[in-house]
């Protein structure tokens, strides 16, 4: 396809051009590293550095074209400036690619808690629908490209992206599901994606250092029920959430809407359930039929997750059956109320919880399930939000019996200030240790557990590394876990 082409579908966002020809253009890079010959680069301003920095080094390397919110009146290639630099590369990619997003059914989750959980459920329904080698999934853990798994380097990636792997695959996918973050909204890394089903799970204090506001952080995740439903695409949701009714009554004339919750008023109603460590049953009411779901996940936030995938698959009209299988047969989801595998008299938890509202959610489902002592091991992460961290202490002290302040990824912060921002929140009186290295806390911990405790251990869940000063040194906190008891019993039994 030419450059002139391409700019074509840009419209009023060109401000200007310039430059001798109309080049035939082969792909689309924001990242200079991998320009190769035929391909427009497109200078996307980062959070540290501008894309523009790299615009020599791309034409050297083969770029044909440039786009740039700059003009760019010296580059010996053709150039344009646009007034919406973000959405370019989507918008590109999928003119250039050709992708008809109308044969592939699609599923956006958005929220602070959930997503990952969600995102798998309807995976495990598009795998009994269309067969696993034509379902994909995004997100936070991994990306699943039909049978491949690609890493993610961020929680939603780059439409762009998503557009050359459905160029370049063989089988093509007929479903897909993906959580898509506030960031990815913000930054229109969607851009040009179209959803059947859009879901809201929740939204709780997150991402205040970028959003700078709930209300900003609101605002951002509606845009997902705005901008990138389809026409007959279905809104799925949550009413039991205060900005989740906020949503429904705000768009309820405007978008076609499917509510979820224990409300009244909630089309997808959940009238009972039973969570327990092997697994939790959910029985809702729909369209005045009493329908029963049962999976192995636990935990009483799970009854929320899988009645989002639920109220969405019935959005869709598929089977209550194929739901129910798909649900049954649904596998505990890595680093999400992810239970250690120990021979111990106690438990051992790990989870993904990083925010006050998840860290509740855990430590109340685990307890509700302990009949012991409620251990929590917990830090929060560097160069994020600050004004939960003493939130997250305050919750610990609320929900558990003693616990341990540590590290988390303190990424470029000091350590030292992290942990003294959330001892901020911790009543002198709650019974607390403060150990830096995190793997000597998870040892308190465990030499601290006795029968019949539950030992939670927070934050990291999936992660398989810290970051530290910029470096990620490799650290699970389910290996540690095992590795630490083994050694705790050699020790004793010396």
């Amino acid at each position: 396809m030419t450059f002139d082409k391409l700019l074509d579908a840009l419209g009023t966002n060109v401000i200007d051009k310039g430059g001798i020809g109309n080049p035939v253009v082969n792909g689309i890079v924001y990242d200079s590293r991998i320009v190769k010959p035929g391909a427009v680069y497109v200078a996307i301003p980062g959070m540290k550095v501008h894309g523009d920095m790299f615009i020599k080094q791309a034409v050297k390397d083969g770029a044909v074209a440039v786009i740039s919110e700059n003009r760019q009146e010296k580059l010996s290639v053709p150039w344009a400036a646009v007034s919406e630099i973000r959405a370019v590369p989507g918008i590109f990619g999928r003119l250039l690619w050709g992708i008809d997003l109308a044969e592939i059914t699609s599923v956006g989750i958005t929220g602070t808690n959930g997503k990952t959980t969600v995102s798998y459920l309807y995976k495990n329904l598009f795998d009994r629908l269309v067969g696993e080698e034509c379902s994909w999934m995004f997100g936070t853990v991994e990306n699943k490209l039909g049978l491949d798994v690609v890493d993610a380097t961020h929680t939603t990636p780059e439409s762009v992206d998503i557009f050359r792997w459905m160029d370049r695959t063989k089988i093509k996918p007929k479903a897909l599901s993906m959580e898509v973050s506030s960031h990815s909204l913000k930054l229109k890394r969607v851009a040009r994606m179209e959803f059947d089903v859009a879901v809201w799970t929740n939204l709780t204090q997150e991402h205040l250092d970028f959003h700078g506001s709930m209300e900003e952080y609101y605002m951002t995740k509606k845009l997902l029920f705005t901008d990138y439903i389809k026409i007959c695409g279905i809104g799925v949701v949550n009413i039991d959430d205060e900005y989740g009714r906020r949503l429904y009554e705000e768009l309820k004339t405007s978008k076609k809407l499917l509510t979820y919750g224990r409300n009244d008023d909630a089309d997808v109603k959940i009238v009972d359930y039973k969570c327990g460590w092997d697994g939790t049953t959910v029985v809702v009411n729909y369209k005045s039929d009493e329908l029963v779901f049962t999976s192995s996940l636990c935990g009483f936030f799970n009854v929320y997750n899988m009645t989002a995938m639920i109220s969405g698959a019935l959005g869709l009209n598929i089977d209550t059956k194929i739901i129910a299988d798909a649900l049954a047969k649904t596998k505990t989801v890595s680093g999400r109320m992810d239970r250690v595998d120990m021979d111990a008299q106690f438990t051992v938890v790990v989870d993904y919880a990083h925010t006050p509202d998840a860290l509740v959610n855990i430590l109340k489902t685990a307890s509700d399930l302990t009949e012991g002592r409620m251990i929590c091991v917990f830090g929060c992460g560097g160069d994020r939000d600050k004004t939960k961290r003493p939130l997250m202490a305050k919750v610990v002290a609320e929900n558990c019996d003693m616990t341990v302040v540590t590290s988390d990824n303190p990424r470029t912060e000091r350590p030292e200030a992290i942990i003294n921002d959330i001892l901020q929140g911790m009543p002198l009186d709650f019974p607390h240790y403060v150990i830096k290295d995190r793997r000597e806390a998870i040892k308190c911990a465990l030499r601290n557990a006795r029968a019949g405790d539950c030992v939670v251990i927070a934050g990291k869940g999936h992660e398989t590394y810290q970051e530290i000063s910029n470096t990620r040194h490799h650290f699970d906190d389910r290996e540690e876990a095992v590795k630490l008891y083994n050694e705790l019993r050699k020790d004793n039994a010396a």
